[in-house]
C-alpha cells in the first residue's frame, strides 16, 4: 500500500508539471499572435483586396493596396486603418471587401 501512495504522489507531480509547461506555452504562443496582430490581419485584408480587384482601374483601390503593401513590407510605421475605413465606406467597395476589412479593423481593436 505504501508504494501505492508514492507512485500516486509522483504522477500528481508529473501531471503538474506537465501543466505548468504547457501552461507557459500557450501563453507565450498568445503573446507572441498579439505581438504580429497587426501585420497578420492587414495581409489578411491586403489578400482580400487583391481578390475583389477587376481588370479595369480602380484607383481607390490601388492606393489602399499600396499603402497596405508599404505596411506589411515596414516602409510606413502605421496600418492604413483611416483609408480602410474610408474605402470601406465608399461606393466602389464590394459587399464582401467591406465585411473582411470591417472584420479586420474589428479585430485591431480588440
Amino acid at each position: 500500500m505504501d508504494k501505492f501512495w508514492v507512485n500516486f504522489a509522483f504522477e500528481i507531480g508529473f501531471f503538474s508539471l506537465l501543466g505548468v509547461i504547457f501552461y507557459f506555452y500557450q501563453k507565450r504562443k498568445i503573446i507572441h499572435y498579439e505581438e504580429n496582430k497587426a501585420p497578420l490581419v492587414m495581409n489578411y485584408i491586403m489578400q482580400a483586396c487583391l481578390g475583389d480587384k477587376l481588370d479595369r482601374a480602380q484607383p481607390e483601390l490601388d492606393k489602399l493596396i499600396e499603402a497596405l503593401d508599404d505596411y506589411l513590407n515596414h516602409k510606413s510605421t502605421n496600418p492604413p486603418i483611416s483609408m480602410l475605413k474610408k474605402f470601406a465606406e465608399g461606393q466602389d467597395c464590394s459587399p464582401e471587401l467591406k465585411e473582411a476589412i470591417l472584420e479586420g479593423i474589428k479585430e485591431l481593436n480588440q
